[in-house]
């Protein structure tokens, strides 16, 4: 998230303790590592939410596919039941009926 070497951190340590002043310097260090706290909470949980619903935004989409397919499958069973169906009328037909 935020990369910061010792020497830099040194840098914003000491100028901030010249401009806040040492007495407000650890009230202030405790808000903002609070801040920072809540701030990747926040970040980590936007994340899982987000990881969340790509998810289930796969599963729709999965089960969308799969629904397609079961309809395929059921109407190719009926026009096979159906056919199977017509077969075996003409082959129980008295000789007669059939020409």
């Amino acid at each position: 998230m935020f990369e910061a070497s010792f020497f830099e951190m040194l840098v914003v340590g000491v100028i901030a303790l010249l401009v806040i002043g040492p007495e407000r310097l650890p009230g202030l260090a405790r808000k903002a590592g609070r801040l920072l706290g809540k701030a990747r909470a926040f970040i980590a949980t936007t994340r899982t939410d987000i990881e969340r619903e790509l998810r289930t935004e796969e599963m729709r989409s999965m089960l969308s596919k799969q629904e397609e397919e079961i309809r395929s499958l059921r109407d190719l069973m009926q026009q096979n039941t159906t056919d199977v169906r017509h077969s075996i009328e003409d082959a129980t037909k008295p000789h007669d009926e059939k020409s």
